[in-house]
């Protein structure tokens, strides 16, 4: 593992750190170009993307702490976040209630906004999760597969992967398929990603060496069925309406 990448002096340049810094980059550039595409105004958009990752990391940051408390020896240690030690759940939750109420207070489309959010989250949390890798942050089971390294399945690039691919897939449905979700309301890219990205972790989150927590399964597999839960009924919903306004319109 490589938790440092390289050092300038005295000063040491943490992979992870480094790599959340990427990904910040590069999704906050995603959401710029697709924000351009929509016609959404971007004025303001660096704000926005600043306070929802700062925000963002400390939602991870607590609910790392919270469930994994027992890894740490001072307070102090809480602070060190470049050495990893981040939730995703507590980051989507802390990212998203914050740009949800700047979006809010300048009366602008949150979903619209969301929609294009996930899909530079993601991508974001790819590269992130690569730095999580090298650092060795988590820990997968033993396995002597083909992809095990070093004796391990490599959770991390795993999780990396399916974020990087559901970011694509949510790429495609945004940009190709745009005539086809115009019949239906904004919200629905946004649910299928963070439903996607839920059903992902639950099934990857079997690979992973954590405590079993209740009913042959983890804490973040728990957390995963919620977040599935609520969005493949946020998805029923969001078509429900969409069928009831496409018949109003129809009838009138």
């Amino acid at each position: 593992m490589h938790p440092i990448l390289f050092r300038i002096g005295q000063v040491n340049f943490y992979t992870h750190g480094l790599m959340i810094a990427l990904g910040a980059l590069v999704g906050g550039w995603v959401i710029y170009l697709l924000a351009k595409k929509e016609k959404l105004p971007t004025k303001s958009l660096i704000d926005l993307l600043v306070y929802s990752l700062f925000l963002g990391v400390i939602g991870a940051r607590i609910v790392y702490l919270i469930l994994y408390y027992y890894q740490f020896s001072n307070w102090h240690e809480a602070f060190y976040i470049w050495y990893g030690g981040l939730v995703s759940y507590g980051g989507m939750i802390g990212g998203f209630l914050t740009a949800g109420l700047i979006l809010k207070k300048r009366r602008q489309n949150i979903l619209k906004w969301f929609d294009i959010g996930i899909i530079g989250m993601l991508i974001g949390w790819s590269l992130g999760k690569i730095g999580c890798f090298l650092s060795g942050d988590i820990v997968g089971i033993a396995s002597g597969s083909k992809i095990a390294i070093d004796g391990q399945i490599p959770v991390s690039l795993l999780e990396s992967g399916w974020a990087l691919v559901l970011a694509l897939i949510l790429i495609y449905l945004f940009i190709a398929k745009k005539d086809f979700f115009a019949r239906f309301r904004d919200g629905l890219i946004f649910f299928l990603g963070i439903g996607g990205y839920a059903l992902g972790r639950f099934i990857i989150d079997f690979t992973r060496a954590d405590n079993i927590f209740i009913l042959s399964l983890k804490a973040g597999q728990i957390a995963s069925l919620v977040v599935l839960l609520i969005s493949i009924m946020a998805i029923i919903y969001i078509f429900m309406k969409s069928k009831g306004a496409s018949h109003a319109q129809t009838n009138f």
